[in-house]
């Protein structure tokens, strides 16, 4: 295009590694962000690096909406809720193209197995989202008329298919949802994965037809570690990515067990001669961080950290993790995955155990061993990384960011 395009992105903006996947195109696009009713659901800034947030009660209907934002494309985190469902099918009205773009890791395994269950322990509502709701009234009672409008305006046979969703989504959690729903109305035009593995589970979960429109692009958050070398020294630390598995009620964890398994591991790795260089998740709370401040020899670090002590780091250990991809791609890296969880051994990492780039540790006292001779291990995963890396981040070449740039900018789907 010769003229800046106007991307409409659709989802869950709160998060900056979300956002970060749109770094490459800084420069290159203009980003309206939509997915809350108001100002008030907006919990950060970091969206204005890249654009403007618009709100659905701002709008009398999706055709307005879409008259003032003028989109090139529109891009779905995900196509789960009444208004993700009912800007698909305003967007194909008017003929603007909608993709639905990988956010984070899906693995057939996980998906398959333990999806649903993890669905159920996350949906617990607090009473502190309630008071929110109400402090929103106003704001959500004009997001309601905009969906109700824009239903409205759609042809008959969208509307119809709007309504059929409503309902089975109103009394359905999402994955029951997508079980009961097999149609082309509910998903986007194309794809944008990070990988063929990753896309596998739209193909299942969204029915997909063989010949669907799929772009592989890579993980474009993490461009800035391909490449890395190792430093000729290496550093007596360990990196930990911690998932926050606590606060999200995942497989049994509760703040009680997550503190006993935090001080149990500290203790094995500093009594290893290991400095222990934790990076958390994005929704852990600064509780974490205090906690993990709290043992010797331990040091919460940040993205821009972790990218400086990598070189000199050749152990990773982690739960099942985003992040561990491009990890375990490196070719300097050994890589453990904890799989004592209190809900008993699942083998949450089973695609990366058989994959051969991650070993798994059932009992916390296996890391003794290991400790002693991580070399060992690093020469059994070694071979493996690269098929590894072709299936699971397609290339980690640095060029993702580039890759999904030059989608967006396309005039072709």
């Amino acid at each position: 295009m010769s003229i800046m395009p106007n991307i409409l992105i659709v989802g869950y903006y709160n998060r900056k590694d979300y956002l970060d996947l749109f770094k490459g195109c800084l420069g290159y696009c203009k980003f309206y962000f939509i997915d809350y009713a108001s100002k008030k659901e907006i919990s950060n800034d970091f969206y204005k690096t890249y654009g403007e947030a618009v709100f659905w009660g701002d709008f009398k209907n999706a055709t307005e909406l879409l008259l003032h934002v003028k989109p090139h494309k529109v891009v779905f985190f995900f196509i789960e809720s009444y208004y993700h469902v009912l800007m698909n099918l305003a967007c194909q009205e008017h003929g603007i193209p909608t993709y639905l773009i990988d956010h984070g890791i899906r693995d057939i395994n996980i998906n398959i197995r333990f999806e649903t269950h993890l669905i159920t322990q996350a949906s617990t509502t607090s009473p502190s989202s309630y008071i929110k709701k109400l402090l929103q009234f106003k704001e959500r009672l004009k997001a309601r008329y905009f969906l109700r409008n824009s239903v409205n305006a759609l042809s008959k046979a969208n509307s119809d298919f709007f309504w059929i969703f409503y309902r089975i989504r109103k009394n359905n959690g999402v994955i029951a949802t997508l079980n009961k729903i097999a149609s082309p109305l509910r998903v986007a035009n194309a794809y944008i994965s990070f990988s063929p593995k990753v896309y596998e589970v739209h193909k299942l979960h969204d029915h997909l037809p063989n010949d669907k429109r799929v772009h592989y692009i890579g993980i474009p958050s993490f461009d800035h570690l391909a490449g890395q070398k190792p430093a000729f020294v290496k550093k007596p630390q360990i990196v930990f990515l911690d998932q926050g598995l606590a606060v999200r009620r995942f497989f049994n964890w509760n703040k009680e067990n997550y503190r006993q398994f935090l001080e149990a591991f500290a203790n094995i790795c500093t009594n290893a001669g290991y400095q222990l260089l934790v990076k958390l998740h994005p929704i852990q709370p600064h509780t974490d961080v205090q906690l993990w401040n709290s043992f010797q020899n331990v040091k919460v670090i940040d993205n821009e950290e972790l990218t400086l002590q990598l070189p000199y780091t050749q152990l990773i250990i982690g739960f099942f993790s985003t992040y561990l991809l491009p990890l375990m791609a490196l070719p300097f890296t050994t890589v453990l995955t904890l799989e004592n969880h209190p809900i008993g051994k699942i083998n949450v990492s089973k695609s990366f155990i058989e994959a051969g780039v991650a070993h798994p540790i059932y009992n916390l006292e296996e890391l003794h061993g290991i400790l002693q001779d991580v070399e060992a291990l690093h020469q059994k995963q070694l071979p493996n990384k690269a098929k590894f890396t072709e299936e699971w981040m397609y290339k980690f070449d640095g060029k993702a960011g580039e890759r999904l740039r030059d989608i967006l900018l396309s005039d072709d789907l």
